[in-house]
């Protein structure tokens, strides 16, 4: 028997290849292991899921027995990102026996497949040969919830991240904002082909480049692909500690925090190491990380990422202003002040002056 495959579908299965290949090298990665294994799992049941939209009608009647794998894994896709999102934000986690049941609806995806199975080449029961495509296809909302689940998770962790770290490059899960966003209307476009799809009888095909259901299995690859890559990309994440206002007192109050802090960080230019965080300076000032937030966030109304940046662009601006170091690139100050990236640094310049540091420069020598 000879099978055709359009381009879209070479795509496609490309995609797929490649998320079986990363699935097993995010599942062996040791940065953010337990993490990782979530979105190996993530990455396979989208791959498995994927597969039936790729293959050609005719194997399916060529071999029936295909009904009874695993292909039909999406009901998986929503818990598995979240817990993924979970483990990687929140610390210390761990995946209980209760949580389970996240993945137990993975039985709705099976119940088309078995019916088929039992009454073989026959369809007794049209009417729930429908309701189980449709409590197959269901899935989609499963995803979308999940997916909502795990954006409030990323939004937490980003505010939380500015009470502990002064750096945010590779840590922030920025492209997971992005992805989630996308995928969300990835899902929106599947279930509009569906609805299409239903009212058009199923008369569509892999086949055309006009497919309305080609385009959305482009999205599908496209997905995969940036999945695959930014998941394996992602650094070690920063392990967040409770930083609710606590009974814990000090001597002295807020006021005196302040002011030790103040000194701790001039004196021995603190802020200069570029991955300086909040349990860095705790232990070198001997006061808790919980009282070192609370009085950064009362006495002055900042975070500690906005704290330790203002050193960083004073310093930047002084030496910007001193005819000293007009030989050095503003890069290099910048570098010097504990700034780890030019991105991060023209952001950060920015948000306190108004101005790029060019500009800053040129208007104040």
């Amino acid at each position: 028997m000879l099978f055709e495959i359009s381009p879209i579908q070479l795509i496609t299965v490309c995609s797929v290849l490649n998320g079986f290949v990363f699935a097993f090298l995010l599942f062996e990665k040791k940065e953010n292991r337990q993490a990782n294994r979530f979105l190996s799992l993530t990455i396979l049941s989208m791959c498995l899921t994927f597969t039936p939209f790729i293959l050609d009608a005719s194997i399916w009647n060529a071999y029936q027995w295909l009904a009874w794998l695993p292909f039909s894994l999406s009901y998986w896709i929503g818990p598995a990102f979240y817990f993924y999102i979970k483990t990687l934000t929140e610390s210390p986690v761990s995946f209980r026996k209760q949580d389970l049941w996240h993945f137990s609806p993975i039985i709705l995806n099976y119940i088309h497949s078995i019916y088929h199975a039992v009454v073989i080449n026959t369809n007794p029961w049209p009417w729930f040969h429908h309701v189980a495509e449709i409590l197959e296809s269901a899935a989609i909302l499963s995803v979308l919830t999940y997916l909502v689940f795990s954006f409030n998770l990323v939004k937490s962790y980003q505010r939380s991240l500015l009470n502990n770290v002064s750096y945010t490059e590779m840590i922030d899960l920025r492209w997971v904002s992005r992805f989630i966003f996308v995928i969300a209307g990835s899902c929106v476009l599947m279930l509009v082909f569906l609805i299409t799809s239903m009212i058009a009888g199923g008369k569509y095909t892999l086949q055309e480049w006009d497919d309305p259901r080609a385009f959305a299995l482009l999205v599908y690859a496209g997905i995969l692909y940036w999945l695959s890559i930014s998941g394996f990309k992602q650094a070690q994440t920063h392990r967040m500690i409770d930083l609710e206002e606590a009974n814990e007192q000090v001597d002295g109050g807020h006021s005196e925090v302040i002011q030790k802090l103040s000194s701790s960080i001039e004196s021995n230019k603190l802020y200069r190491n570029p991955e300086l965080s909040l349990s860095d300076l705790s232990r070198f000032v001997d006061i808790s990380e919980r009282v070192i937030s609370n009085a950064i966030n009362q006495e002055l109304g900042k975070n500690f990422f906005q704290l330790i940046n203002e050193y960083r662009v004073e310093e930047v601006k002084e030496r910007l202003k001193d005819p000293d170091y007009d030989h050095l690139k503003i890069l290099s100050l910048a570098y010097d002040a504990g700034f780890n990236s030019k991105a991060s640094f023209n952001r950060v310049f920015k948000s306190y002056t108004g101005k790029t540091p060019k500009e800053y420069k040129s208007e104040n020598t």
